[in-house]
This record gives C-alpha cells, structure tokens and sequence, in this order.
C-alpha cells in the first residue's frame, strides 16, 4: 500500500494516577481533573534519542467525558527529566473508550484487573532545551493504551506503548 506510513517502536510510557479532582464544568460534560504521581520514559532499544527518564513533579490529565459515556478525551500537560538531567515537556491527547473493564478500575470495583491495550489511543509531543534532544520535537508519536493494576496495589498505572511515525 503505496504511500501510507509505517510505526517504529519508540518507548514505553508509565504513569501512576491518582482520585480525579472533579471540577464540574460552566458547558458541556463536566471537567475532571487527573494527577499524575509518578512515571517513567523509557526508550526501546536502539531508538534515538535515548530516553530513561522519570516524571518530574506532578502532571495532570484534563479529562472531559462524552455526554454518551462512551469516551474519555484526554488532555495531558506533564515534566519528565531524564537520567542526563535534560528536562522535556511531554504533552498527549487522546481517546479512551470506558469498557466495563475500565469502569470497574475507574470506580474501584475490587474485583478490577489489568485491562487489554486498544482501550487508550493517543498522540505524543514533545518539547526541551536540549539541542541534543531536538529529534523528539520533530517527530510525530502515536500510541496504545491501557490501565494496568498489579496485584495487591491500589494504585493504577496507565502504560503507553508509542511508536514514531515514519516514511513507509
């Protein structure tokens, strides 16, 4: 198929979450807001630039669900500063879809596990200083979701597997 693009596995994306900061809304579906606690960047072997980082601070996931309740629309805005010490900005939008297995994990259900990837897909960004870094700016990222609970956990991490868009 002659023209279409083609996915280079670039890094994984780890964020641990925590209670949504529900803020209601002036129009439409209300706003939640999501903290991001902690995370992690790491690249795959042989992408570059190379990447191990960890979220730096607390970022936040704007979220505004579909009037249906069928979505999510996610709005990220977060730090990560990697193991050189280079800080990057590292934004994504996206979509999820609220299947009953992310139901349960959004309401606590005890009974809630590891959800599969598909039900998250997003576009990443990034942006820094860093002359040695500026290759990420240029690139166009996508990526699958999902939320994943590990046992005997209460908290709930949201793993990203992004890929590079690229020439087909």
């Amino acid at each position: 198929m002659s023209g279409f693009p083609s996915l280079q596995p670039a890094m994984t994306i780890r964020v641990e979450i925590d209670a949504p900061l529900q803020i209601g809304g002036a129009t439409g579906t209300p706003l939640a807001i999501v903290p991001m606690t902690s995370g992690t960047v790491k690249t795959e072997p042989g992408f570059e630039p190379a990447l191990d980082a960890e979220l730096h601070g607390v970022g936040y996931d704007y979220i505004h669900s579909d009037a249906s309740g069928e979505n999510m629309r996610l709005d990220v805005r977060s730090q990560v500063k990697n193991k050189d010490g280079t800080l990057f900005a590292m934004y994504y939008k996206g979509t999820v879809a609220l299947t009953a297995g992310v139901k349960a994990l959004l309401t606590g259900d005890p009974n809630a596990g590891t959800t599969p990837y598909g039900d998250s897909f997003t576009t990443f960004n990034f942006e820094t200083g860093n002359p040695a870094y500026k290759a990420l700016e240029n690139g166009t990222y996508v990526s699958a979701g999902h939320f994943v609970k590990e046992p005997g956990q209460e908290k709930i991490i949201v793993e990203y597997k992004v890929s590079k868009v690229i020439k087909g």
